[in-house]
């Protein structure tokens, strides 16, 4: 940090009050640059940066006040720590200018300090923890800084070497993916101050599997799905990028797709006053990566997921007519598949069978035929186990064709060629409309490129393809 210094701050042999350089023959009073890097007991009369507008000097003060005030080192004044926080990074967020400041100040506060508050130390290095989530800090300021927090971290016998580190990562988050928005609440900020910096969030998988995993004060949308998919074995970035986590409110009734650069304390902190009984959902919306059928976690979240499309006969579309010999069979071995996968080794009844059909094509066969056809499967299913069923099943509905869509169902649209009513099937094939009663394709709409998932950082320059007006909404789940 002296090398920034010698380049940025004040010139500190200058008196504040009256902008004359100190004369030699005053060694008590001249202050050097080491001097303007440590720890001080008395607030600062002008900024550390050398800083072209007064205005913005003053504003530096009072900040600097308001870091002795978070360490304990001047009086709350009637307010609590959390205003003091909030106002802090409200100055940052407001005045850019103002963050390498913000940095420099509770660098020198926490280095030598000496201060006669046995936390001040400590409050001031989770002080810089906090500050590193939220605002970055310039360019010329990144490497002294990385520097600074490195030899700290990396500098046997040390303290706070551990705090030191997550600063450094906080700092490549946040120059990364933007900084937190959501100032943190009183609940949030006791628990950093307590030392605690993870709590513990669910978020849930197709068919109710849960995942209770460590959220940190800087984890995005990305992280999640990075380690849901390694406990899936998926390991590369086109993976990564087919799987996207689902803020769900209203009881299921409104789902939005968050952000891969979305922290995840910011949407609960946002959520919890929205509606408290939010939930956070893990699914995949691209499919061009092929199927894999080793890891029982992906075969059991896959199978779970396309399984209520399946029932709901949205994969392929329904004969006029009685089924053909082929589909019969085909339909009959995936109800044998289910039923294996949920464990069972005796004949369905015929209500389960019909529980495993879909119900267009259920209706037109008898109960009794299809509960015949299913026990003619019995044999091959009963000696696979659950996983082996789920992954069976999942390799023969891949062959399907409206596999790997996601469906919405279209009310209106302002297109007359779209046949709405419909239920639109999204895929990296394109768009295609299905019937509501056939689920038949009356109109199939190519993409000018594969469909991007809604996390996208950069808007894309393409040229727009032909836009319609419509009214829709994801399909509920079974």
């Amino acid at each position: 940090m002296l090398e920034f210094a010698q380049k940025y701050f004040r010139d500190p042999q200058r008196r504040p009050q009256d902008g004359l350089r100190l004369k030699s023959k005053e060694p008590r009073e001249s202050r050097t640059l080491e001097d303007m890097l440590c720890f001080t007991k008395t607030p600062l009369q002008e900024s550390l940066i050398e800083l072209s507008d007064s205005s913005l000097s003053k504003m530096a003060t009072d900040m600097f006040l308001a870091v002795m005030r978070f360490m304990g080192d001047a009086p709350l004044k009637g307010q609590s720590d959390l205003d003091v926080l909030c106002n802090l990074l409200k100055l940052c967020g407001d005045h850019e200018v103002m963050r390498d400041e913000c940095y420099c100040q509770v660098v020198k506060q926490i280095t030598d300090n000496t201060s006669s508050k046995q936390d001040s130390c400590q409050r001031g290095w989770r002080l810089l923890y906090i500050v590193t989530a939220y605002h970055s800090c310039s360019e010329v300021l990144h490497p002294h800084l990385t520097r600074f927090l490195q030899d700290v971290s990396r500098t046997p016998g040390l303290p706070f070497q551990g705090i030191a580190k997550a600063c450094e990562q906080n700092l490549q988050k946040t120059l990364r993916f933007g900084g937190r928005l959501e100032l943190p609440s009183s609940i949030e900020l006791r628990a950093m101050l307590a030392g605690r910096s993870s709590k513990r969030q669910l978020f849930l998988l197709p068919g109710g599997l849960e995942r209770h995993l460590k959220i940190k004060t800087c984890t995005v949308a990305l992280d999640v799905v990075e380690e849901i998919c390694a406990e899936m074995a998926l390991t590369r970035p086109e993976a990564f990028n087919e799987y996207v986590i689902f803020v769900v409110t209203n009881r299921g009734q409104h789902v939005c797709p968050l952000s891969r650069r979305a922290y995840i304390l910011d949407v609960a902190s946002e959520m919890e006053q929205v509606d408290g009984g939010y939930m956070l959902w893990f699914r995949r919306v691209l499919w061009d990566q092929p199927l894999k059928f080793e890891n029982e976690l992906y075969v059991t979240m896959h199978y779970n997921q396309v399984l209520p499309d399946y029932l709901k006969g949205l994969f392929s579309s329904v004969p006029a007519s009685r089924p053909s010999e082929q589909l019969l069979q085909q339909v009959s071995k995936l109800a044998s598949l289910q039923h294996r996968a949920k464990d069972h080794f005796y004949l369905p009844s015929v209500r389960e069978v019909q529980e495993y059909i879909p119900a267009q094509l259920y209706r037109t066969t008898a109960g009794s035929t299809w509960l015949n056809l299913v026990s003619q499967h019995r044999q091959q299913t009963q000696a696979l186990s659950p996983h082996q069923a789920r992954a069976q099943f999942l390799g023969l509905l891949s062959a399907l064709p409206m596999f790997g869509s996601s469906f919405f169902f279209i009310q209106s649209c302002s297109n007359i060629a779209v046949p709405a009513p419909c239920i639109l099937a999204i895929n990296h094939n394109g768009l295609n409309f299905l019937s509501t009663e056939t689920h038949v394709s009356g109109l199939s709409l190519a993409l000018p490129s594969p469909p991007s998932v809604p996390w996208s950082p950069t808007p894309s320059k393409r040229p727009r393809p032909p836009a319609a007006e419509a009214q829709f909404h994801c399909l509920p789940p079974s």
